[in-house]
């Protein structure tokens, strides 16, 4: 379907070249990405200062600028919560399955595969894993994998002995009061504070910023753990090191070097454009419908917004340092950044108009927008509105040794 569109638009260009242009100049100044008319996104083209403009790593500067590179098929995404981590593992997924990809899934969580609290080891194929694709002897030893799509616990050196060679790592992040607040009402935090009691005339959120060292021991399910610089956390940052400066710039200059990519929910479409290029993959590899959505997202005072960050001060670091190396790469694409940023967005909203039944936006009874594929449409558009269970579940009856 993409490239059936690719090649109408290239003929399209060459008999109107000057009107193309013009007309993709103007759509990157006005598109307005919050249009209810348009596929939901989750950024918007703003202007930024490019500050600290040094040189990315040879292998980016080698792969996203040069016109000849190789497809990248062996991607690890490091998904924290509450980023729009699962609208990027459906992208991550749709890829790998297509491709007939082996996924890192734990054996003994049918429903979704994640991997949360669990510590990943060298052992761990043989002990929590899935088998590849194919692999039925029980040598545990020799498994290889080439795709992580759940939610788990970066280890890089574990990682590395059961990922395929030259797997490429990425990540994603969210500015951190938003991503605190979505991740407190998601993961029924204010149960606690409601058991702890609560003072009156506050929030659930606004009691626990008062006190979190208070109510945090009281979290149900080990949440204690991941209550508190929560994305960091994900990307293994070690709990005892909360306020320790210096140990969290040198985890986040080790992350500068091991990661490929880090995308930013704020400006997802901008990341998308930056590692389509640097992954050389082709526009439908990118496409996607919001996965996971909530109907409705309160906004948070300053004061209190003041509170979250100093406690995930953490997360506010590491965001604000993957935040600025975004805007460095965007810069160093060069000048068809906006063009090509203008042409995918175009691309995203031709491909909801077509795959989506606008009948079924949204169920009045969930926290979540669903999404639902309009009657008799193409295998494309069946898989991008996939839930991500029903995805789990196709690439579990294919990696499981019950099938």
């Amino acid at each position: 379907m993409g490239k059936r569109r690719e090649f109408k638009c290239f003929v399209m260009g060459i008999a109107t070249a000057s009107i193309s242009f013009f007309f993709i100049f103007m759509f990157t100044e006005q598109y307005d990405v919050h249009s209810s008319k348009t596929l939901p996104q989750f950024g918007d083209v703003t202007d930024r200062t490019y500050m600290n403009r040094k040189p990315l790593k040879t292998y980016e500067m080698d792969r996203s600028l040069s016109h000849e590179c190789d497809k990248q098929t062996n991607i690890a995404f490091i998904k924290p919560h509450k980023t729009g981590g699962t609208t990027l593992a459906s992208i991550v997924n749709r890829f790998g399955y297509d491709r007939h990809a082996s996924f890192v899934i734990c054996k003994y969580n049918r429903r979704n595969g994640h991997l949360r609290q669990l510590a990943i080891r060298s052992t761990s194929p043989g002990n929590i894993l899935l088998p590849p694709v194919n692999r039925r002897d029980g040598n545990w030893r020799s498994y290889r994998y080439n795709m992580i799509g759940v939610h788990i616990r970066y280890n890089r050196t574990a990682m590395n002995s059961f990922m395929v060679p030259n797997t490429r790592y990425i990540t994603i992040l969210r500015e951190p009061v938003a991503q605190f607040e979505s991740f407190f009402n998601y993961m029924h935090l204010n149960a606690a504070v409601t058991r702890a009691g609560r003072p009156v005339n506050t929030t659930a959120l606004e009691a626990f910023m008062e006190r979190p060292d208070f109510y945090l021991p009281k979290l149900f399910y080990d949440r204690d753990k991941d209550s508190r610089n929560n994305q960091f956390y994900y990307l293994g940052f070690d709990t005892k090191f909360h306020e320790d400066e210096r140990m969290i710039n040198e985890t986040i200059q080790r992350l500068e070097e091991e990661m490929d990519m880090v995308l930013i929910t704020d400006y997802f479409d901008e990341s998308l454009v930056v590692m389509k290029k640097l992954f050389c993959w082709e526009m439908e590899d990118v496409l996607y419908i919001s996965k996971n959505q909530r109907t409705h997202r309160s906004e948070v005072p300053a004061e209190l917004a003041e509170k979250i960050r100093a406690w995930n001060r953490a997360d506010v670091l590491l965001y604000d340092h993957f935040n600025k190396t975004l805007w460095r790469r965007i810069h160093e694409y060069g000048p068809d950044f906006k063009s090509d940023l203008a042409q995918f967005r175009l691309h995203l909203s031709e491909t909801f108009d077509e795959c989506i039944d606008s009948s079924g936006l949204q169920n009045p009874l969930s926290r979540k927008i669903v999404y639902k594929a309009k009657k008799h449409t193409s295998k494309f558009c069946k898989s991008l509105t996939r839930t991500h269970l029903e995805m789990h579940n196709k690439i579990w009856k294919r990696q499981s040794p019950l099938r």
